[in-house]
């Protein structure tokens, strides 16, 4: 039960950073009509976010993974556990933070974008698990 619960920790952090980048993509034009920012200062803004959010999520997440969930190949599951809980964390925002100004409604390439990220976003956890997997078991088979 408990490795049952970190994996479901794992996977919601997963699903929360998919969840983060997704929102400030799809709310691109609410963001900078409710900050005031000019567009291409909010581009630089979204684009340090997503590469520091890259390198510290990485990193966050492979010592979490590593630490309570490497030792055995149940966690490849998380590859399939992040999508409920981001589905879960848009509901929420969606009804708490409703588009009421028809201006905020996301341009129609935004869908292509969002749809890479759900196609390679999985390939990520992917790696990102066969890395602590493997690493983890060569550190078992060292001692």
């Amino acid at each position: 039960m408990n490795y049952f619960f970190k994996l479901n920790v794992v996977s919601m952090l997963y699903g929360l950073i998919f969840f983060i980048s997704l929102e400030m993509q799809v709310n691109y034009y609410r963001i900078v009509r409710l900050t005031g920012w000019e567009g291409q200062y909010f581009d630089t803004v979204v684009l340090v976010i997503h590469a520091v959010g890259f390198v510290v999520a990485t990193n966050a997440l492979y010592m979490l993974t590593y630490k309570w969930i490497a030792h055995r190949r149940l966690v490849y599951w998380t590859t399939i556990f992040w999508m409920p809980y981001t589905a879960f964390f848009i509901f929420i925002c969606v009804n708490v933070y409703p588009i009421t100004y028809r201006g905020d409604i996301p341009g129609p390439a935004q869908g292509f974008i969002l749809f890479a990220m759900l196609l390679f976003y999985p390939f990520y956890i992917g790696i990102l698990n066969i890395i602590c997997y493997h690493s983890k078991s060569e550190a078992v088979q060292i001692k």
